[in-house]
């Protein structure tokens, strides 16, 4: 019968010959090209990313919760109104503002916002500036009652745009103020101490369509709505005010319902009062006399400890290209917001039948003045087509009608439909266009497809297109080169 004996008892024991070393996590991964291209890849789109204007400003609300404010980027101001009608020469037309839109005022009869001042003497300006600074609403003039501020009478419709850079703190439907937006505006010069920063917030309520949801950041000059007659406005008009941080709310009202009932007041009579001036004039600045005097940018040191938070080259890059590249950026903005940048070329097909070249029929790209310093980048589109275009014969197309059903989702495509329309506003059947439809985004941005279409894509005077949106702000598609715009295609869950 066979025994077995432990090797330990025996006295001698085995070992093996090659220790078995298990490989380092590090060494397995390095085997793994893909996973080093991957890690490249993240860096890459993260330094990316923070080298961006508002990189860091992203990245401090997103893993500290709150914005870093040090990071906006205080470029001077402009006006809340580009551009109004002039009145004298509208009326006279037969335009009024109580019933006619933005869009139906003449183009040459619309003039820049003119200056505002403590008295208005000259009459254009009266026309547009229905209720000064701490005004009333018997006489309108300044320091008259407690209105906080200035109500600039434009037709629905007129383009708003941000006074400054900043944040969009409040997007909503106010009680008397109707459609609002209020903006955050850090490290911008105090209208008390101009060497100074402080954070003011800018307001703009009584609005028809916003464009802007909360968290937004914003450059000076944005589109950030349109002007309308929501809440309690007798009127279409902007209620445009700038208030301080210390305000308890936004938009600051120098009273409450409360204080009223109190004082048997109504709301228009208190004003005429001037029922609580003093708070106004404590929470509120002048908004149009501020964004006037564009302050020169406030030269601050920055702390050692916060520059030691990035990176040495982030911060080289970004003392040196700050205003550079928030110009470019604005004035880029401005101009897709204004005329397409866009470039059709278009190649036929090669044969002896079509050899006459498509360039010299089209027209001349509409000029736009270029402000001193701004950089407009332009897009070239080539079309390449199997079929040449037919002659140039039909009803000649004045406008493209733009529909959709108002909102968009998650979901993916959206389905958007052209029509082709004469100068009487009836659908064209047999257009005559001697250039292709380019499809853009005035404000947002999509996806097109197709994105170019030629007079062979309609049908009746009729075609559809599928639209993907990127991200949730609101989309305006535009059809050039005829300009026409769609209504707002806003972003829902």
């Amino acid at each position: 019968m066979t025994h077995l004996v432990s090797r330990k008892k025996l006295g001698f024991h085995a070992a093996p010959l090659h220790k078995s070393v298990e490989p380092h996590a590090f060494h397995y991964l390095a085997q793994r090209t893909s996973f080093w291209v991957a890690i490249l890849s993240l860096l890459a789109f993260v330094t990316g990313n923070m080298i961006g204007q508002h990189g860091w400003q992203v990245f401090w609300k997103s893993v500290m919760g709150h914005d870093n404010d040090s990071l906006i980027v205080y470029t001077g101001t402009v006006t809340p109104i580009a551009l109004v009608p002039d009145y004298v020469r509208w009326y006279r037309y037969g335009g009024n503002p109580q019933e006619h839109s933005f869009r139906e005022v003449p183009q040459d009869m619309l003039i820049p916002l003119p200056p505002y001042t403590s008295a208005l003497n000259d009459e254009k300006a009266q026309a547009i500036y229905s209720v000064s600074y701490m005004g009333s609403y018997t006489t309108g003039e300044q320091n008259s009652g407690s209105h906080p501020a200035v109500d600039i009478r434009v037709p629905i419709g007129t383009p708003v745009r941000s006074i400054a850079s900043g944040v969009v703190s409040e997007v909503k439907d106010a009680t008397g103020f109707g459609k609002t937006v209020v903006i955050r505006h850090p490290n911008i010069p105090d209208p008390s101490h101009p060497t100074e920063t402080t954070v003011l917030y800018s307001n703009y309520a009584h609005l028809s369509v916003t464009f802007v949801n909360v968290g937004d950041i914003v450059d000076k000059g944005e589109q950030i709505a349109l002007s309308g007659v929501t809440g309690d406005a007798t009127g279409p008009h902007l209620h445009f005010q700038i208030d301080r941080a210390d305000a308890p709310w936004h938009p600051y009202w120098p009273f409450t319902s409360e204080e009223l009932r109190a004082a048997g007041y109504s709301t228009a009579v208190a004003i005429n009062r001037g029922f609580h001036a003093d708070r106004g004039t404590s929470f509120t600045v002048n908004p149009l006399l501020y964004v006037q005097a564009s302050y020169a940018p406030v030269t601050t040191v920055v702390d050692a400890g916060s520059i030691s938070a990035r990176s040495s080259a982030a911060s080289s890059i970004a003392s040196q290209t700050w205003l550079s590249r928030v110009q470019s950026r604005v004035a880029q903005r401005r101009a897709r917001l204004v005329v397409s940048t866009a470039t059709v070329v278009l190649h036929e097909a090669a044969s002896s039948s079509s050899s006459s070249s498509v360039s010299s029929e089209q027209e001349p790209e509409p000029s736009l003045p270029i402000a001193t310093g701004e950089v407009v980048q332009r897009r070239e589109v080539v079309v390449s087509r199997d079929e040449a275009l037919p002659p140039a014969v039909g009803t000649p197309v004045s406008s493209v009608e733009i529909t959709h059903d108002g909102s968009y989702s998650d979901r993916g495509w959206e389905r958007v439909r052209l029509t082709l329309l004469d100068a009487n506003g009836n659908v064209v059947t047999s257009p005559m266009l001697t250039r292709d439809i380019v499809l853009r985004a005035s404000f947002g941005s999509a996806d097109f497809q197709p994105d170019t279409l030629s007079v062979l894509d309609f049908s009746n005077g009729r075609a559809e297109v599928s639209v993907l949106p990127h991200g949730r702000r609101t989309l305006i598609i535009e059809a050039m080169p005829f300009g026409s715009e769609s209504q707002p295609m806003k972003y829902v869950k």
